[in-house]
Parts: structure tokens; sequence; C-alpha cells
């Protein structure tokens, strides 16, 4: 029965994206299945709230995400174990930024890749301490990253914060557990 739904659930990110999935759930064997539970509109239901708060937001580190290769993420950010976001972080101290995430992209994830396929992660982030980007669709050497910064005295790039990096928002805010699902 597992594999029958995974099978089902692989064919249906395949088909319709991850996105898709966890606003409209899946269909399987007759049963509909609710991939998300969003926060309820009251806490007058403990039954809704106890579903909201069982979500299972979960990160992995250096995730080897490849049958051919021994390649590996940074990042990635999953939802009940469904991909949301993937991450190449870097380090000013080791001589490397926000632009050498972004050719990683480009150059060293292969968008054949399932991970990378479009609509399977909702977007890859290009993350140093300084500034972020993304993109929503992984293309080679055509994959185009957006700026997804706060802006610095009405121009580019990110305010200084005291005792945290400039793009700590990105985790604190961004990817917080109820702003995601506000964002899904």
């Amino acid at each position: 029965v597992q594999e029958h739904f995974l099978a089902n659930l692989s064919r249906h990110v395949r088909q319709h994206g991850t996105l898709h999935l966890l606003r409209n759930g899946i269909k399987d064997s007759g049963v509909k299945f609710q991939l998300v539970f969003y926060p309820p509109a009251s806490q007058l239901n403990p039954d809704l709230q106890n579903r909201y708060l069982g979500n299972v937001f979960s990160v992995v580190r250096q995730l080897k995400y490849s049958q051919y290769n021994q390649n590996s993420l940074d990042m990635v950010l999953f939802l009940n174990g469904l991909p949301l976001f993937t991450a190449e972080l870097k380090n000013p101290l080791t001589g490397q930024n926000v632009s050498h995430a972004i050719q990683q992209y480009k150059q060293d994830r292969d968008p054949r890749e399932p991970l990378f396929q479009f609509r399977r992660c909702l977007a890859h982030f290009a993350v140093d301490p300084d500034l972020v980007y993304f993109t929503t669709r992984l293309d080679g050497e055509n994959t185009r990253f957006i700026p997804f910064n706060r802006g610095r005295n009405k121009g580019a790039g990110n305010p200084p914060i005291f005792d945290k990096f400039a793009t700590s928002y990105l985790w604190e805010t961004i990817w917080a557990r109820d702003s995601i699902l506000n964002l899904l």
C-alpha cells in the first residue's frame, strides 16, 4: 500500500507540482489525503489545531540528491516530507559569496535531476551573509536569479543588523512556520 501511495504521489508531483499537491491534497484508492494543514481561523476546534501543529518542517544539510554522483546541496527545507526550498549557502570567509552560489546552481545542478525539475521545489535560494537571490526554475546557464533582499537606503542589498547577518530575515521571518504556510 505504501509503495502504491508513494508512486501515485510521485506521479502527481511530476504532473502538477508540489505546490498544487500542498494546496489540494491527493486522492488515492478513493481516499483524499490532505498533505498540509493550515492555521485554523480560531482555536475553537482542537482537532484542527492539532493537525496544524502536526505539520513537520525539517531541514536537511548536505543533502545528497543524485543517483549518479555524490553531489550535495547545502540545505533543503521540507514540509511533511515534500521539498519546498533548496539553498546554497556561501561564506565570504571561505572566499565565496552569493555569485558563487548562483554559478553553482547554473553549472553544477542538473535540472533533469528529480529534485531540480520544474515545480518539484518552490524555489532555489543563493545566500550569503549579505545577499539573497532566488529562482523558481533551473535551466542551466539560462537560469535567471532574482534578488530577494529588503533594500538598503532606497537601493539594493540589505541593511546591516547588529549581532546578526543581514540576511537573517530569510530564516527568521520568510522561512518561519506560519510565513511558509501563508505563502502556500
